[in-house]
């Protein structure tokens, strides 16, 4: 092990300067590595179903013998945990390296509250596979631009004028993927006036247009929970179905991802999970996540901090006992000892240590939600009011957007552009690609929830009522 992991055992002395920037926990992916190697499991299974499935037909072209018969069944894999416990990361570590395999990885996620936008998202999840086909379309890699043209053509003749233009509305970046479609009228959401089956029709179709090219798919959806019923059976059951239905089952993969404190009895991914355990169309493989062992804390600790596994056990036992395991919890606290200078880098050992008084009698909180509520505490008030207009807008939010709040006449809204880099210093928010989003979505709850109903009602009002007003202005 020490040959294979030799961060974990062998002391890396820090370079001059190298100490400058201080160890932030939780960016690097760690531990799970028997959960990664059990979801990993299913796309060796594709790839092995895909070679089996050609040597099949090999077999029935040269005439050598009656067709072999191999069941397709979709691969439907679901990874569920309490909040925090790493299901996002577990998914996204394994999409990183199918990405790297050549397949198209596509991900999205639910948000608490917004239930009635659950269908939005599944088209906002398709969307984001054809803006990878419009990047490889503009790329340089011949055999990238080779296939998003033939995605492009397939998808041409699938789509009957009519069918493309509505599908259009719901997966914009066709027009950028399908040379022609910009001076094509898109129909609008009125004229559109789309009913349940006919959403159906069009996203299964395009679905079955993408699997009869040679690449495979993998689709995850995060926070399902939070997931209307009708949009659960249109991914569960008619999704699904259409790529049972068309033997395509060697190139497409699902991922779905459940908190399953929230998930029981009669809730609809309950009943929706038990129907495709019982349908024989699916695979289904059901990943729970536990919290992370004192190994794995331990493992994170050393792999930061660059330290052999030896001289760092004792605090990955501490941290471990005091959040039980759970890692975003894990991850806070540990974070939150780097900003008070409990873990600090020491110049006459050449490496980072940490102050075992403070360690010792660190508070343990009855769970990630009162400690991330404590570290609200420390929030200058202004800040702290910055922090609960972002709540309000919801997991993740353009820039934009808190731009033009900010530019308003209205008081309580000026002030939170310059809130941002602090919130983001104390890994509350992140800020990237245009986009300022909540660290955690359980940070985004607690924080929304943390501040009385009447003050949430006033807010809304006041940004619903100032960006209708700016609409408006703009219309105009």
């Amino acid at each position: 092990e020490m040959k294979s992991n030799p961060q974990l055992h062998l002391h890396n002395s820090y370079s001059a300067g190298s100490f400058l920037s201080p160890p932030v926990f939780g960016r690097e992916y760690c531990g799970r590595s028997t959960e990664l190697a059990r979801l990993l499991e299913i796309p060796s299974r594709i790839e092995w179903l895909r070679i089996s499935t050609s040597i099949r037909l090999q077999c029935v072209d040269d005439n050598s013998g009656s067709d072999i018969n191999i069941a397709q069944r979709v691969e439907a894999v679901f990874v569920s945990g309490r909040g925090g416990s790493g299901k996002s990361h577990l998914v996204q570590k394994c999409g990183e390296f199918l990405s790297k395999q050549g397949w198209l990885v596509a991900g999205e996620k639910f948000q608490r509250g917004l239930e009635h936008n659950s269908q939005g998202v599944v088209c906002s999840l398709l969307d984001k596979l054809v803006k990878q086909l419009v990047r490889m379309k503009n790329g340089s890699v011949h055999k990238d631009v080779e296939y998003s043209n033939n995605v492009a053509k397939m998808l041409e003749s699938s789509f009957d004028s009519s069918s493309l233009s509505s599908l259009m509305w719901y997966l914009p970046s066709i027009q950028n993927l399908i040379e022609g479609t910009n001076s094509v009228k898109r129909t609008s959401f009125v004229e559109t006036n789309l009913t349940h089956w006919q959403l159906v029709f069009l996203v299964t179709r395009f679905v079955q247009s993408l699997l009869k090219m040679d690449r495979p798919i993998m689709l995850t959806l995060d926070d399902f929970q939070w997931a209307d019923a009708l949009t659960i059976d249109l991914v569960l059951g008619d999704i699904l179905s259409s790529v049972f239905d068309q033997k395509k089952s060697d190139r497409f993969m699902f991922v779905g991802m459940y908190r399953d404190d929230e998930v029981f009895g009669e809730h609809p991914l309950s009943m929706k999970l038990s129907n495709l355990r019982q349908s024989g169309n699916a695979n289904v493989t059901e990943i729970p996540l536990d919290g992370f062992s004192k190994r794995d804390i331990t493992d994170m600790i050393a792999t930061e901090l660059k330290l052999p596994r030896r001289i760092v056990s004792e605090l990955g036992d501490v941290v471990h006992k005091k959040t039980s395991g759970h890692i975003l919890y894990a991850v806070k606290l540990l974070n939150s000892m780097v900003r008070d200078s409990t873990i600090y880098f020491d110049l006459k050992l050449c490496r980072f240590d940490w102050r075992w008084d403070k360690v010792c009698t660190l508070k343990t909180a009855d769970g990630v939600a009162d400690f991330i509520v404590s570290t609200f505490s420390k929030l200058e008030p202004e800040v702290l009011h910055s922090l609960r207009i972002l709540s309000c807008l919801g997991f993740q939010c353009d820039f934009d957007v808190i731009e033009l709040l900010d530019s308003s006449s209205v008081e309580s809204f000026q002030g939170i552009s310059s809130a941002l880099q602090h919130l983001a210093d104390v890994g509350i928010i992140e800020i990237a690609g245009g986009l300022v989003e909540f660290t955690h979505d359980l940070i985004q709850q607690h924080v929304y929830e943390g501040f009385e109903l009447e003050q949430r009602k006033k807010l809304h009002l006041q940004i619903g009522l100032f960006l209708g007003w700016q609409t408006s202005a703009v219309n105009l």
